[in-house]
């Protein structure tokens, strides 16, 4: 009977047009079925009072759009009289970013393939089948060489275009049942189902090879690409996940022992040889640098957009080796953990952290600062009653200081994570949910552990000026964080465009090279006395 103008605009028809005409029929003739017929006549008569349902709605120009309807009775005083008013909501874009929300949950978005979460469970599935079937099959494990360096000297943007080619390459070289991911950084992994050792060697040397064919020319600099490969088989060199990826790791490193650009296939005697050797290597590196004072603590600048002040800094652990080059925690975490040594770090971050701290306010610098502790900082029965002690001893006032959590933190043991976080924000202390948005589960985190501050991972934000879907993406992200009343801070911003994106989406704290690199305290607070700190 009658149509407004929002719904001409949307469906391209106009109101006279579609007078007289079946609703059903036009707009979603596909529900054109003898149920929601019958739904109709019973709101019609006034037996059913509303009907809602979602349906595809068809335009006039061809084009559909997806609409949420809500159809009401209304009450009539003739036979003239409209009967039903049917609401209609546009749903589509929702439905298209809620679409991406969900392919995000299994893919790594600058690559496109599966991310580590969704790899490990098609390695089980696999592991699963060949098992049963008794098919025996392949894991080659991989980084590029060289990576770190194309990223320091070239930048980001190229790391990122590197990763891009290798991930199309990849996907030109395997067999249509092989499976890829990208597990983190420049780390690969193809899964190969049903393939013996010789088999699975040629597959590592024809990716070796189309590697090899390669190049990237980013402001007149030329890098070569080239990988090491590690092969592990299954059942042989591992039954299940950890045991296979463990073995395909190893078999990397030796890879890389013999020149990079090479593969290596596992065998039972590198098992415990070459895991041992580099286990040791780095317990006494690390043991060193605790006897020697060797671990520093940098803090990179985080500025809140509106004002343009610099709000807080986070604390991030560094080793400095007996040569003098510093090392990130990336190189040596790994083994502290293995060796039962992760703890010893974490209490030392968190003493070494409040006592640079409560210097830094002694030097009349009011500032806060966001610690990063490690996964397992959060099942140490210990850490509570050091933080206790700290905070009491260098007369610290506890609101200045926040702690970093992980997903993966928090994922081992849940209520324990989020009892000892409650505990300490009981002390006054707060919570930064780093990595936001990468899994699904970052929306589970955000409900069940108290967190005052979400950091959207940098995937989403280093792109932003070149991304559309990103753009939308932040913005979706940004939406559920306030929802839950959270402060929002964006990592990797890196650029003045990007930093004027991110001030339009109203985004509290901007953290990247942009806003300042991290360095010692002494490069940040130069007002006062240096050896302050």
């Amino acid at each position: 009977m009658s149509l407004n103008a929002y719904g001409e605009m949307l469906m391209r028809y106009t109101e006279s047009e579609l007078q007289g005409k079946s609703f059903l029929n036009i707009l979603i003739p596909e529900y054109e079925s003898q149920d929601l017929l019958t739904r109709f006549k019973e709101i019609h008569s006034g037996q059913r009072m509303q009907l809602r349902h979602e349906a595809i709605t068809h335009c006039k120009d061809g084009t559909t759009r997806h609409v949420a309807w809500l159809h009401s009775h209304l009450g009539r005083q003739s036979e003239d009289d409209p009967s039903i008013l049917s609401v209609g909501l546009d749903v589509t874009e929702y439905k298209r970013v809620e679409g991406h929300l969900a392919w995000l949950a299994d893919h790594d978005p600058l690559t496109n393939l599966f991310n580590r979460r969704r790899f490990s469970e098609e390695l089980e599935q696999v592991l699963s089948r060949a098992e049963r079937y008794r098919h025996p099959g392949a894991l080659l494990f991989f980084d590029l060489d060289r990576f770190k360096y194309i990223n320091d000297t070239s930048g980001h943007q190229a790391g990122d275009t590197l990763l891009k080619m290798v991930a199309s390459m990849l996907a030109q070289t395997i067999r249509a049942d092989d499976i890829t991911g990208r597990l983190g950084g420049d780390e690969f992994a193809i899964i190969l189902p049903e393939i013996n050792a010789n088999g699975a060697i040629e597959v590592a040397k024809k990716v070796l090879d189309q590697l090899g064919h390669a190049q990237l020319t980013i402001n007149n600099r030329t890098h070569k690409i080239s990988a090491s490969i590690g092969i592990a088989l299954f059942p042989e060199h591992g039954a299940n996940i950890h045991d296979l990826l463990a073995a395909a790791d190893l078999a990397m490193y030796q890879a890389k022992a013999m020149g990079r650009n090479a593969w290596y296939l596992f065998s039972d005697k590198d098992r415990s040889r070459e895991r041992i050797h580099t286990l040791v290597y780095w317990k006494e590196k690390i043991e060193y640098s605790h006897l020697h004072d060797n671990f520093m603590l940098y803090l990179q600048p985080i500025m809140q957009v509106k004002t343009k002040e610099i709000s807080h800094y986070e604390v991030l652990l560094r080793m400095q080796d007996k040569d003098g080059s510093v090392l990130s925690p990336g190189e040596f975490i790994p083994a502290a953990e293995h060796t039962g040594l992760i703890h010893a770090i974490d209490h030392m971050v968190l003493r070494k952290a409040i006592a640079q701290v409560a210097k830094i306010y002694q030097a009349g610098f009011k500032v806060s600062f966001s610690i990063n502790l490690s996964a397992h900082a959060f099942n140490d029965p210990e850490l509570l009653p050091i933080l206790k002690e700290e905070l009491t001893s260098q007369d610290m006032d506890p609101a200045c200081v926040m702690f970093e959590i992980t997903e993966t933190a928090a994922l081992e043991d849940l209520p324990g994570a989020r009892g000892l976080m409650i505990e300490i924000k009981e002390l006054g202390c707060g919570f930064v949910l780093d990595d936001f948005g990468v899994g699904f589960s970052s929306f589970y985190y955000l409900r069940e552990l108290p967190v005052d501050v979400v950091k959207i991972d940098g995937s989403f934000i280093r792109n932003l000026s070149e991304s559309s879907d990103d753009l939308i993406l932040v913005n979706a992200l940004c939406s559920v964080a306030r929802g839950f009343g959270k402060k929002i801070t964006a990592e990797f911003v890196e650029s003045a465009e990007i930093l004027s994106l991110i001030e339009k989406m109203d985004i509290d704290y901007a953290q990247g090279y942009y806003i300042g690199k991290p360095a010692p305290a002494t490069e940040f607070f130069t007002e006062h006395e240096s050896d302050s700190f």
